[in-house]
């Protein structure tokens, strides 16, 4: 191996040592940002009451008394929160007078759940295509406490809860 070689060799790993440190630390750092995120699943609502998962504010107030095959996740860290449940029909108007009346346009909504939440439907991952969530049934609301946003499937009784940063 030459002299200049060596020097060549030397230059480039001082340049690229800051490039590779540099992506290492932002792929660790993205990874970890949910490592924290806790997913809990209840029958019913009386069995989430239980175990006290309304009061920890993994579910938000006014969901049903009737709501039930309920799945919350939560950072530990933040206030970021996701959530599904299934409602009778005859919790429809319960859970309505907890949401803004007026339905708002999905085009644009973003949805930043954990990849690792297996049971979050794909369709409400990443941007919310709203021409696919339309086609699907969905419509979707602001809660009038919490700052979540409220998509709901009024025919299939279910409804899907996300917010809180």
């Amino acid at each position: 191996m030459r002299d200049g070689d060596v020097r060549s060799t030397a230059c480039l790993a001082r340049w690229w040592s800051p490039i590779i440190v540099a992506t290492f630390v932002a792929l660790t750092s993205a990874g970890c940002r949910d490592r924290d995120v806790v997913t809990e699943s209840y029958a019913t609502m009386a069995e989430a009451r239980e175990a006290g998962a309304a009061n920890r504010g993994d579910i938000p107030p006014g969901v049903p008394a009737g709501a039930h095959d309920i799945r919350t996740a939560s950072d530990l860290h933040s206030r970021r929160r996701w959530g599904l449940f299934d409602f009778p029909p005859q919790d429809a108007a319960a859970l309505r007078a907890t949401l803004e009346a007026d339905e708002i346009p999905l085009a644009g909504v973003e949805c930043d759940i954990p990849g690792r939440i297996e049971w979050w439907p794909v369709l409400l991952r990443g941007t919310v295509n709203a021409e696919q969530a339309k086609a699907a049934g969905l419509q979707s609301y602001r809660s009038r406490q919490g700052n979540l946003m409220v998509v709901v499937n009024w025919k299939q009784g279910r409804a899907y809860y996300w917010g809180g940063e």
